[in-house]
């Protein structure tokens, strides 16, 4: 099918999850008998990636070289699916926007949650149904910026997208972008105000509501 392709972050593209996330970090680091860390250094260290998170936030559990302990992924996970959403919205103009767009094409989410949660979190946000395919950094061998996990499932699907965008408020969004000889079009309402240099947007969004003049022609 030939039709328009939108690639999304999640976190600081279409929710703020910072809080969330944080507070979760805490309720384990406490489950562990560790002090609780300041809630301006999480919402900081909560940003880049699960393994960064790991080990940026529990760096007394985590070992240098060796894998995260799975028992600490597992009471992370457990944890943070029950408050998923005690304080995470999706940002205004977001649930309206993304129905539009999947009337104008196909919506793929690329996160580097693990997908199990970043189901969760759309599902109780209301804009599952919007995504064609989600893929989180434990979906595939390969991560986001890499552009494999994306291409596998375009094949998969039988996809011939006419175009691609990668909609995101991040630097490794921007590389996904160029990787994948998307548009990178970045939000400018997410986690990071300014966009990189390198590789740097085509386009930047202000709005969630600027994205239906953006990508749809």
């Amino acid at each position: 099918m030939s039709e328009p392709l939108f690639i999304f972050d999640l976190d600081g593209t279409l929710e703020d999850s910072r809080t969330d996330m944080s507070l979760s970090v805490n309720r384990v680091r406490r489950i562990y008998e560790l002090p609780e860390l300041p809630d301006d250094l999480l919402r900081t260290l909560v940003i880049r990636g699960m393994d960064f998170l790991y080990r940026s936030c529990f760096p007394e559990l985590c070992k240098e070289g060796e894998p995260v302990p799975e028992a600490l992924v597992q009471k992370y996970e457990v944890n943070y699916a029950a408050h998923i959403v005690d304080h995470t919205t999706a940002y205004e103009g977001i649930v309206s926007t993304l129905p539009e767009l999947a009337r104008h094409g196909k919506l793929f989410l690329y996160t580097n949650k693990p997908e199990s949660l970043s189901r969760l979190l759309l599902e109780k946000l209301q804009l599952l149904s919007c995504f064609t395919e989600v893929i989180g950094f434990d979906s595939h061998a390969k991560s986001k910026p890499d552009p494999a996990p994306i291409e596998d499932a375009i094949a998969r699907l039988g996809l011939h997208p006419t175009e691609r965008f990668m909609i995101g408020d991040s630097q490794a969004d921007m590389q996904a972008a160029e990787n994948l000889k998307a548009t990178a079009v970045w939000c400018k309402w997410g986690y990071q105000k300014e966009p990189p240099a390198h590789p740097s947007p085509h386009t930047i969004a202000r709005l969630p509501s600027d994205l239906r003049h953006i990508l749809v022609h």
